[in-house]
């Protein structure tokens, strides 16, 4: 349990310091373009291992339903490739790679485990 809580403050910090040069908390948007950023930053990290979106989305039990449906949809719709790109680039250069290691690793590692 102490890593599944810790999972979701990572998935939080690393959504936060990618939108930290605006000046409010992150939207149900941000949030959504965040997660479904931080899904392709591990898939890219990691291109060897597989982790399907549902997966991705199963490991974050706490998820509002909306959000997941939220984060499906950016991952899938063209229209939010620019943007999806674009916090992409942000995430990998604002976000420390030692979390995004340890986050990453962790996603795997759980999903293996519920196999």
């Amino acid at each position: 349990m102490p890593l599944k809580r810790s999972r979701i403050g990572a998935f939080a910090a690393l959504i936060g310091c990618t939108f930290a040069s605006t000046a409010h908390a992150a939207s149900e948007h941000e949030m959504a373009v965040g997660g479904a950023a931080l899904y392709q930053v591990c898939a890219q990290k990691r291109p060897e291992k597989e982790l399907s979106l549902e997966q991705y989305i199963s490991l974050h039990p706490h998820m509002s339903t909306q959000l997941a449906n939220d984060i499906r949809e950016f991952s899938s719709q063209p229209k939010h490739k620019a943007e999806l790109e674009d916090t992409v680039l942000r995430m990998r250069t604002e976000a420390t790679q030692d979390l995004l290691e340890v986050v990453c690793d962790s996603y795997y590692r759980d999903a293996k485990n519920r196999e």
